[in-house]
């Protein structure tokens, strides 16, 4: 599928009206962020403003893979292609999706995935605590898509937020 099929639109317009889609993403992002920090500390709720608009856009999240080392490499590939232009459009997703974002968050949290800590503004995972019934696994582009949002967790947990919004090109 090429970037500019109607496909990719197809799949961001899915990815946004489905909060639920959306809770299981941060969710997959919050617990990797958790187990690669240093300190084991949870991701500020901020970060997910931003990484949710990173997953739910196939020509953001394409280059999200463990083949690429680190947030810097990720953002080198959209320089190395002369995509830099799709990069930048990062900004205006994350200030046009805050309500998405909010109700994927708020899906998460009462869904039982996420639990967000008013004091310091943390969101922190929850373990599943039952695996799909039979014949309701989820589907294989949702694990996919689960895996991209570990990656850019585990990305995430090794820089502050200044430092991943400069990396990003995003105005806090």
């Amino acid at each position: 599928m090429s970037i500019d099929s109607p496909g990719f639109l197809v799949e961001e317009v899915r990815s946004w009206n489905t909060p639920l889609y959306g809770a299981y993403l941060l969710w997959n992002f919050t617990s990797a962020y958790c187990r690669a920090h240093p300190s084991a500390d949870a991701p500020s709720g901020l970060l997910h403003f931003i990484a949710l608009p990173i997953l739910a856009n196939p020509q953001l999240n394409e280059s999200v893979s463990n083949r690429r080392a680190n947030l810097q490499s990720y953002v080198q590939g959209f320089e190395d292609k002369k995509r830099i232009d799709i990069l930048l459009s990062l900004h205006g997703r994350v200030l046009s999706k805050r309500a998405n974002t909010l109700a994927a968050i708020d899906a998460a949290v009462h869904a039982g995935l996420l639990s967000w800590d008013s004091g310091t503004g943390k969101l922190y995972p929850h373990p599943l605590k039952r695996s799909p019934a039979k014949g309701k696994s989820v589907r294989a582009s949702v694990v996919k898509d689960g895996k991209k949002a570990g990656v850019l967790g585990q990305w995430f947990a090794e820089h502050n937020v200044p430092t991943i919004a400069a990396y990003l090109k995003i105005v806090l």
